[in-house]
């Protein structure tokens, strides 16, 4: 998704999630629109509960966050199809081969090689009990679900590339022939994995392209990339009225979710920014209520 690191927390690491932000924005900011721009919807804007220090609020602020509400929506609901469509295919697909699995919690982000995820790219965490032949009977006990980097065909290319060049030596004719084995048992081992990983990596990308997956990620990125345009619209527009400046802070906090989160306790300017963006949206939105 465009902007991904900017817009959300790094992926694996617990924080609030775009998503839950956007639903919760999108109901409140529907409200708070329908209080603060009654002529929007077919009231009379000169209603005395329109505004308590009787003055109106910048129109082209109301215009654009009206916009802001209304990418809010759209990106919810590209949201919701995409997860949907996981759902709605979950069961079709395929997991990797266990001779495919690497180093186990890849959903913490701690390896940099790839790591199984779903058809829409999220991690996979996957039940361990039928993982007999590389992990532990205690492993599995302690680790019942979790998420492995996996082997590629092209990494395990390279590594057969590796063992073929490579000659083996020894001290010793006993030292040698030890060698020997193992690097034929290597490239037969290398060889498996390039069969397996072809086999899964091309099962994955037909489903992909069965369901649609690529096309209903492009929508929720374009979707994205609208929302922060009307939010940076919003930011442009000058606030007359406390409302105003809660629709200004509810723009700001959906699309700089990743900062607020990260500086929320933070002693210095930044997190008083934080906290103050959030008390401004809490007071403004209970004040247009």
């Amino acid at each position: 998704m465009p902007n991904a690191t900017i817009l959300a927390a790094a992926e694996g690491v617990p924080c609030a999630t775009r998503r839950s932000l956007l639903c919760g924005f999108a109901a409140a900011s529907t409200a708070a629109a329908i209080a603060v721009a009654p002529k929007a919807h077919g009231a009379d804007a000169s209603h005395p509960q329109a505004f308590a220090a009787g003055e109106e609020e910048n129109p082209e602020l109301l215009s654009a966050y009206q916009k802001f509400v209304l990418a809010c929506s759209e990106l919810r609901e590209a949201q919701d199809a995409l997860e949907w469509l996981a759902d709605e295919w979950r069961h079709q697909w395929p997991l990797a081969p266990e001779e495919l699995l690497l180093g186990a919690n890849a959903q913490d982000g701690r390896y940099t090689m790839p790591a199984e995820r779903d058809i829409i790219g999220r991690y996979l965490v996957r039940d361990t009990s039928d993982l007999t032949k590389r992990l532990s009977p205690k492993f599995r006990r302690g680790n019942p679900k979790t998420c492995f980097a996996i082997r590629t065909a092209d990494e395990e290319r390279k590594r057969l590339e590796g063992w073929r060049q490579s000659t083996p030596n020894g001290r010793t004719e006993k030292a040698l022939a030890r060698n020997r084995a193992y690097r034929i048992q290597a490239i037969k081992e290398c060889e498996l994995r390039i069969q397996l990983a072809e086999g899964y990596e091309a099962e994955a990308s037909r489903l992909r392209k069965a369901s649609g997956a690529d096309a209903a990620k492009l929508r929720v990125a374009k979707a994205d990339t609208r929302l922060l345009a009307a939010a940076n619209e919003v930011s442009q527009c000058q606030a007359r009225t406390l409302a105003g400046l809660g629709m200004k802070a509810d723009a700001l906090a959906v699309t700089a979710a990743a900062l607020k989160k990260a500086t929320e306790f933070d002693a210095g300017p930044l997190g008083q920014l934080a906290r103050f963006v959030d008390s401004v949206a809490d007071v403004a939105g209970r004040a247009a209520v």
